[in-house]
């Protein structure tokens, strides 16, 4: 059951909507109703909505304000309007829909299922990352990591990583077998779960594996086993020569 929330001035279209909704949408269950935007904006988080109706035709001018932090949240949008300018934009900043006045069963129902499915989607990939995390941290005990990529998870053990590259918010996996792969996970997440294991980050874009250090340079960079070069910062420089020794 999805949980939503109803949101129209007094003597609005919305009265009507709710009707619809009990009549062909019994999916979803309206557990509260507001006049305004501004009543319910500080109680969404103990509301906990999935699923929101607003009439963006009587939105004041106060409420328009908050209109991209609505759609930028967890819940899911549908703006019921009366012309097509406010749908659109409804739809540009992200909202799920929209229903034009008067309000269709059809289009509603359309808009409902669009809304549902997002929700359905939202929650599967919720439990997956958390299955897959559960995996990774239960790996990472016999020094095997899952790594995410593109197509999926990939299975190494933490002694096949030579080093680790950051590329903005993506990864670069170097490893003994000279395939690199490309992981969804960013450098910071790697090193949480690597450097107890015997990796350092010399720099605030790489994470190296300490046993497949071949040279230091005092100027300030690492060779490592396969020929690649790994720059040392000046405030890590101290950091990393006492962890190497006690290595």
């Amino acid at each position: 059951m999805v949980n939503a929330l109803l949101i129209e001035s007094p003597g609005g279209v919305l009265p009507c909507l709710e009707t619809l909704i009990l009549g062909t949408c019994p999916e979803v269950n309206i557990s509260r109703k507001a006049d305004s935007l501004a009543d319910v904006y500080h109680q969404l988080r103990e509301m906990q909505p999935e699923l929101m109706f607003v009439d963006i035709d009587n939105l004041k001018e106060g409420e328009i304000e908050l209109f991209d932090n609505f759609i930028a949240a967890d819940f899911e949008v549908i703006f019921v309007t009366t012309t097509v300018d406010y749908a659109l934009k409804a739809i540009k900043y992200g909202a799920s829909g929209y229903i034009i006045k008067p309000v269709n069963k059809d289009e509603l129902v359309f808009a409902v299922n669009h809304a549902v499915q997002k929700i359905k989607r939202k929650e599967e990939q919720a439990r997956n990352k958390h299955l897959l995390n559960q995996l990774i941290q239960h790996h990472v005990h016999d020094r095997i990591i899952g790594i995410p990529t593109l197509e999926g998870f990939e299975f190494l053990h933490i002694d096949e990583i030579i080093r680790c590259e950051g590329l903005q918010k993506c990864t670069r996996i170097i490893t003994i077998e000279k395939t690199d792969m490309i992981s969804s996970y960013n450098l910071g997440e790697f090193c949480r779960l690597l450097e107890p294991h015997g990796f350092f980050s010399p720099h605030k874009s790489h994470l190296i594996n300490l046993k497949y250090i071949r040279k230091y340079n005092r100027e300030g960079s690492i060779i490592m086993h396969n020929g690649t070069y790994v720059p040392v910062s000046k405030r890590r420089k101290k950091d990393f020569l006492n962890q190497f020794i006690h290595f």
